[in-house]
């Protein structure tokens, strides 16, 4: 038998925590952005948002 793993320290916590709370993408978790992203279709020559910047078509960023 395997024994458990021990916890995270105090410090993970808090970070995770931390992001959380900013509504970042966490380790072991979906990344919510990049669903939405990746679900629209490449030809759209729309103006979407990435991570709050705000992004032209054609911007070569």
């Amino acid at each position: 038998m395997k024994p458990p793993a021990p916890a995270d320290p105090p410090i993970y916590r808090d970070v995770l925590s931390l992001w959380a709370s900013q509504g970042r993408t966490l380790p072991g978790h979906r990344d919510q952005e990049w669903t939405r992203l990746a679900a629209g279709p490449v030809w759209a020559d729309r103006t979407v948002r990435v991570s709050g910047t705000l992004v032209r078509p054609g911007d070569g960023r």
